[in-house]
């Protein structure tokens, strides 16, 4: 190895160092507002609000701003509205985003690249520009305070980036192979279904975990359009939030709770979503 090489090979090794020092300040500052909700949902109130903070909750903890969420507060209905509108969110981002994908893969215009744009633009319009108009046509239809209303204008927000998703996904399909399954005696659409999709369905697992997570935390559109039997978690958890309320312990259980299914879905779906994320889709 020459002298030049070994110093290239320093240099290196020097930027990869950094890189990690740099990684690992960044998960701390990540991983630090966690811990600090965690320590202040199992303390009691007056120990969650004491100047300065009281750091000695693993001594001892306590579970009863988890009790006050869980069973008085109403939260876990609030999920539960949560819950119907992001499987809702996926179930219908994935049937609209699925074939107008694939159509936009397999038959493309003479205007591919803007009209690819345009899917992609409609994710770049400000929230309030699509919420007063839903929320006016809701109260002419009676979907205001439905999770049906909550499902139809997350979807307007999730479809988009599911489908610039999915393009990419089947992009790395050959056309080759569903056109030798045709040869074989496979209509189009059968060899859509027993071709296509099965090769895109790591990319459509990732697409749809990411829909989940979109919906499951969005708080705006839900907070605009709901009042009371359909509002979802993040709003609930802003009920905590008040003159009056000053219970900052259970503020931080609610937060705490409303964060472990969506790391639940991240955790079982790690693969599949940095699958469906590494195509190219998010840019």
């Amino acid at each position: 190895m020459t002298s030049a090489s070994r110093a290239r090979r320093r240099r290196l090794g020097g930027w990869a160092v950094a890189g990690r020092v740099l990684l690992a300040g960044w998960l701390v500052w990540s991983v630090a507002p966690i811990y600090w909700l965690l320590q202040m949902s199992m303390q009691t109130n007056l120990d969650a609000t004491a100047s300065p903070p009281v750091w000695t909750w693993f001594l001892d903890p306590t579970v009863e701003a988890y009790a006050a969420v869980i069973l008085e507060s109403g939260l876990v209905a609030n999920l539960v509205n949560s819950l119907m509108a992001a499987v809702g969110t996926v179930a219908l981002a994935l049937a609209v985003g699925i074939p107008a994908a694939y159509a936009l893969v397999r038959w493309p215009s003479r205007h591919q690249r803007h009209y690819e744009f345009w899917v992609l633009s409609t994710r770049m319009a400000p929230p309030l520009a699509v919420a007063l108009p839903f929320f006016i046509l809701f109260r002419k239809v009676g979907l205001v305070d439905t999770v049906a209303g909550v499902i139809i204008l997350h979807s307007s927000m999730v479809v988009a980036i599911v489908a610039w998703m999915l393009m990419e996904t089947f992009r790395t399909v050959p056309a080759e192979i569903e056109q030798a399954a045709m040869l074989d005696g496979c209509s189009a659409a059968g060899a859509f279904a027993r071709v296509a999709l099965p090769l895109a369905r790591p990319g459509i697992v990732g697409a749809a975990v990411l829909a989940f997570l979109l919906s499951w935390n969005e708080f705006f559109l839900a907070l605009i359009v709901t009042d009371n039997r359909a509002v979802t978690g993040p709003v609930g958890l802003y009920n905590f939030l008040g003159y009056a309320a000053d219970e900052v312990n259970q503020l931080a259980a609610g937060s705490v709770v409303l964060l472990v299914p969506a790391f639940v879905v991240v955790w079982l779906f790690q693969r599949q979503l940095v699958t469906g994320l590494s195509f190219g889709a998010v840019k």
